[in-house]
């Protein structure tokens, strides 16, 4: 029984698992993530964007760094995130599976309407968590970004609240959001598709594999087919919040990407991100399964000695 398919346990437990999830693979991938901004944002020629951001007063000074640039407002993000993430899913998994009677006459089996539940669960927690989440998102992105010479988050944030407003802290939500929301109910729905094919296998060959190792391996497949699936929401909301000037709102940046670079446009920073996003959910999942399956475990140990 996976952690998804367990009675409903404790919030402490799904948000200590989440932030533990998300800080371990924040922190081990932020190169990655690091890598993946600069590879969308330098694509295009950036002079008209300098400029502007000139005349508004910035600083737009390449600035040397490492790798783990940014990795603090990764962890913000993160780690409360991940937290909230599945914490709001097991909670929107439970209200689905209480109003199971009202749709299930529709599905033709037990196996489509829990791949369908785990589908919309998986958009709407990541559609509410990604908004609250937003305005350390836009901090993250230009810190990582050398188009401004940030030397501190509380100057990064409080330009951006100058320059752009509060408005300018969710700067690209309606790409995060088409991104995310999708990436989320896609990772799960092929997520638990995959587990569920490895243990019939394990089961039919009398080969047992161990937990740990089935859901990583299921984490990084569903982790590539989502990618692959919204990867153009990713590089139009990494535009727009690097240079909300220019790519003020997601038809038009669409529009401008496909006018001046074509089809390849959107696919910008795909590579790294077909490395860091299936191995980010895929450790976060499995140290989240981990976590819950270490909890019922000593759970069910407690009741035997009572």
């Amino acid at each position: 029984m996976t952690a998804l398919q367990e009675k409903k346990q404790t919030p402490i437990l799904h948000l200590t698992g989440g932030a533990l999830s998300g800080m371990v693979a924040c922190v081990a991938l932020q190169p990655l993530d690091l890598i993946k901004t600069r590879l969308q944002q330098h694509r295009q020629d950036h002079l008209a964007f300098l400029k502007e951001a000139k005349n508004k007063g910035l600083k737009v000074a390449p600035q040397k760094s490492g790798l783990w640039r940014g990795t603090i407002p990764t962890i913000m993000r993160n780690v409360p995130g991940s937290a909230l993430y599945f914490f709001a899913l097991s909670e929107i998994r439970q209200i689905v599976s209480n109003s199971r009677s009202f749709w299930k006459p529709v599905m033709n089996n037990n196996k489509d309407h829990q791949r369908w539940e785990n589908l919309f669960s998986g958009s709407t927690a990541r559609g509410a968590v990604g908004y609250i989440m937003m305005p350390i998102t836009v901090v993250k992105v230009r810190y990582e970004s050398n188009l401004y010479n940030y030397t501190s988050l509380s100057q990064a944030f409080t330009s951006i609240v100058r320059t752009d407003g509060i408005r300018g802290l969710f700067a690209g939500y309606g790409a995060t959001f088409i991104r995310d929301a999708p990436f989320a109910g896609i990772y799960l729905f092929f997520y638990e598709g995959f587990k569920s094919w490895a243990n019939d296998y394990a089961d039919s060959h009398q080969k047992p594999i161990a937990n740990a190792l089935v859901n990583l391996g299921s984490g990084v497949a569903a982790g590539m087919a989502a990618t692959c699936t919204t990867q153009p929401f990713d590089m139009l909301k990494t535009r727009m919040q690097l240079k909300p000037v220019i790519y003020k709102n997601l038809l038009q940046s669409a529009k401008k990407v496909y006018l001046e670079e074509g089809i390849m446009g959107f696919f910008d920073g795909i590579s790294v991100r077909l490395i860091r996003k299936p191995l980010n959910s895929a450790i976060s999942w499995t140290i989240y399964e981990e976590v819950v399956r270490w909890y019922n475990r000593k759970d069910i140990l407690l009741k035997e000695k009572l």
